[in-house]
């Protein structure tokens, strides 16, 4: 249970600093952002998670973040303002 709460607040987390970080307006809701952000938390979970500590694993989600998320837009599968 409290797996669960974690990884949807460190999704939040994640989720808004990835957007925060790629340039330009994405027009996308809470749910998408939090599921942006737990699956770039898994991410780093499989691949990282015996050599990364907790604010490289943080850095590592972002960046993963808003590389799914640049990917995602230019892809379709997410709607972005300014690349409408």
């Amino acid at each position: 249970m409290f797996s669960i709460i974690g990884a949807i607040i460190g999704g939040t987390i994640t989720g808004l600093l990835a957007r925060a970080v790629l340039p330009g307006t994405q027009n996308i809701g809470w749910g998408k952002t939090i599921g942006l952000g737990v699956i770039a938390n898994l991410i780093v979970g499989v691949f990282f998670g015996a050599i990364a500590g907790p604010i490289t694993g943080l850095i590592l989600g972002v960046l993963v973040g808003a590389g799914l998320l640049w990917f995602s837009i230019k892809k379709g599968w997410l709607n972005s303002a300014s690349h409408a």
